[in-house]
């Protein structure tokens, strides 16, 4: 029989002096049999013929065994360095702020750790990998997970996800820590482009427009149709041609008036005017949303990986092992061409940001504007808050879930007839997140389970939890500085120009098609003339 710290198992010894009448209740535990640990008995009551069960009072599992002792406990976590030893583990996770190699959530769960072995009173030798999970092709697991899954260590310092799959493999003892990592980058006139922000036909949806052009051709066949009707029945009504309304119609589109003479007949007089009401009615709706965009905060900017992929920031991503792995294993379509759009490009000789970079370096790119930075958003909200201006920080804009969505298509992969459903996703909203909760975590049927899940619990009530939380998860600076009006670039108004040399390319091709036209004519004239 194995003896276990969570084992039930009370032992009565009778009592020499008793004669057989009374007995001593003993807790038999021992707290690391792995560990070639010592059993420990504890008298927590007493039985007898004549006074019946007598406890111990105030005796409680809980306290009695929570003690180690100074025992030594096998710990595993992930450091991306190199040479780290177990030695090294609590220097290296103590330091505050980002260090490479290091995410936050490490740091945090390494603090988690350190209460539960203050509160027990054990130490921890630490096992050091360099990622969280792996498969060798002969089935050999490797990371934290594969440690794991062999009990080779008693506790994780740091948390993983919990897949449906890894359920076999370890037990849950606390869950806080929330995962998002996406892109940060600044908001400038130039990405205004990249979203539409800057489109000429932005202030209105693909439909309105449509609307629109379908109910002016509409009043442009009516207004002919209503001539020619008139024309037909009196000839004090000049047949006016359709090319003349059709300059009346732009014209009043945009409010320049109508060209000619205003005809005297009612019907024309009532189109005319309905015309009119319904270019009020669109040009306010028009001029207030661009007025309105111009004096308000930046746009939204690029909000999904398409949107990221044709607008023209420069990315990087936090060096960390799970960013190459994201770009090495991923099948999804759009995730190749970020891949090859974005990062495969070489970088040498270019005063540009690394593919592959730390928090320290990415932020001075990020405040200067046209990057984008890879990682989990509370690793840099702190450099940002440093460095950023108020005006800045406004400008500050953040892609979480798209990202997510990139982290988790990798290591949570779906069946694959669900390929064409998440790419499509990913495409619009960027929305496939389907975990979010990192877990601290115990070997499965660890002998510790239920004990440090009270002390967690208890961590929890008295709110060491949320202090802890609140010291390594830094929020999002808030903006605290007014709406500033943005220069309109040559990007904001590329639609108008490029209307206006369409416009002006048409006109030419017709005055050519013209002349030639005329050419013709005159020289078809000469020759009936000479015949």
């Amino acid at each position: 029989m194995s003896v276990q710290m969570n084992s039930d198992i009370t032992v009565a010894e009778p009592v020499p002096e008793s004669n057989g009448t009374s007995f001593e209740l003993v807790d038999i535990y021992a707290k690391g049999r792995h560990l070639c640990r010592d059993v420990y008995r504890t008298v927590y009551g007493r039985w007898s013929y004549e006074g019946g069960l007598e406890m111990v009072a105030n005796y409680r599992r809980y306290y009695v065994r929570g003690n180690f002792n100074g025992l030594q406990v096998r710990g595993t976590t992930v450091i991306d360095q190199d040479n780290v030893t177990s030695q090294d583990v609590d220097r290296i996770l103590s330091v505050p702020g980002t260090e490479q190699g290091i995410v936050s959530f490490v740091k945090y769960h390494y603090a988690l750790l350190v209460m539960l072995r203050d509160y027990h009173n054990f130490g921890v030798k630490y096992r050091v990998t360099r990622g969280w999970a792996g498969r060798l092709k002969s089935g050999y697991r490797l990371g934290l997970l594969g440690i794991l899954a062999r009990n080779e260590a008693d506790i994780a310092a740091t948390a993983i996800f919990q897949r449906i799959n890894r359920h076999a493999e370890f037990d849950i003892i606390h869950q806080s820590w929330e995962f998002s990592a996406g892109f940060i980058y600044r908001i400038t006139p130039q990405l205004s482009g990249a979203t539409g922000g800057g489109n000429f036909f932005t202030p209105f949806e693909d439909s309105v427009w449509i609307a629109s052009l379908i109910t002016l051709t509409a009043i442009l066949v009516i207004l002919k149709f209503s001539v020619f009707i008139i024309f037909k029945s009196t000839s004090n009504e000049p047949n006016t041609s359709l090319i003349s309304y059709l300059v009346d119609i732009v014209g009043t589109v945009s409010q320049q008036g109508i060209a000619g003479r205003v005809s005297a007949r009612m019907p024309i007089r009532i189109i005319l005017f309905s015309l009119l009401t319904l270019n009020l009615v669109l040009f306010n709706y028009y001029t207030s949303s661009v007025v309105g965009g111009l004096l308000s905060s930046p746009g939204k900017g690029p909000q999904t990986i398409r949107e990221i992929i044709d607008s023209p920031l420069k990315l990087a991503f936090r060096d960390i092992g799970y960013h190459k792995i994201l770009f090495r294993e991923t099948q999804v379509p759009i995730i190749r061409e970020l891949y090859e759009k974005k990062v495969q490009p070489s970088r040498e000789g270019k005063h540009t940001i690394p593919v592959y970079t730390d928090v320290i370096t990415a932020v001075p790119y990020l405040q200067r504007g046209g990057y984008a930075f890879h990682c989990e958003m509370t690793e840099a909200f702190q450099d940002i808050a440093d460095q950023f201006d108020a005006n800045e920080i406004c400008e500050l804009r953040t892609v979480i879930r798209a990202c997510s969505a990139l982290f988790n298509r990798v290591f949570f992969p779906l069946s694959l007839r669900y390929t064409e459903h998440i790419n499509l996703l990913l495409q619009t909203t960027g929305l496939f997140n389907d975990l979010r909760l990192m877990s601290f975590v115990v070997p499965k049927r660890s002998m510790y389970t239920e004990m440090f899940r009270i002390t967690m619990m208890r961590l929890q009530e008295i709110g060491l939890i949320k202090r802890t939380l609140k010291i390594h998860r830094i929020e999002k600076p808030i903006c605290q500085s007014g709406g500033r009006v943005l220069p309109v670039e040559v990007s904001g108004v590329s639609t108008a120009f490029a209307v206006l040399g369409v416009g002006m390319f048409l006109s030419t091709m017709i005055m050519l098609l013209e002349k030639l036209h005329w050419n013709y004519m005159m020289k078809r004239q000469y020759r009936n003339f000479l015949n």
